[in-house]
């Protein structure tokens, strides 16, 4: 696949141009101050980025937090805080 890279000025300058690019199948790789931040690909391309997620999503209902091993008030450490100042 060709690749061309631009940096975000120049792509919004000429966006129409760009996206005729990738409509004929062509990978646009968007730069800010030199540092690659996005990819624009034909919507036909495959995704080579995605994955399965490992576990069902139903699992995630069943996480718990960690819970502190004793409670602390928050009103409480604001005034000691105070009084230490």
């Amino acid at each position: 696949m060709v690749m061309s890279i631009v940096n975000v000025a120049t792509l919004k300058e000429k966006l129409s141009y760009y996206l005729k690019r990738v409509k004929e199948g062509e990978e646009v790789v968007v730069t800010s101050h030199r540092q690659r931040v996005a990819r624009i690909l034909p919507a036909s391309a495959p995704e080579s980025q995605s994955t399965e997620p490992s576990r069902p999503v139903k699992d995630l209902l069943k996480l718990r937090g960690i819970k502190p091993r004793r409670t602390i008030s928050a009103v409480g450490t604001l005034l000691e805080d105070r009084q230490r100042r």
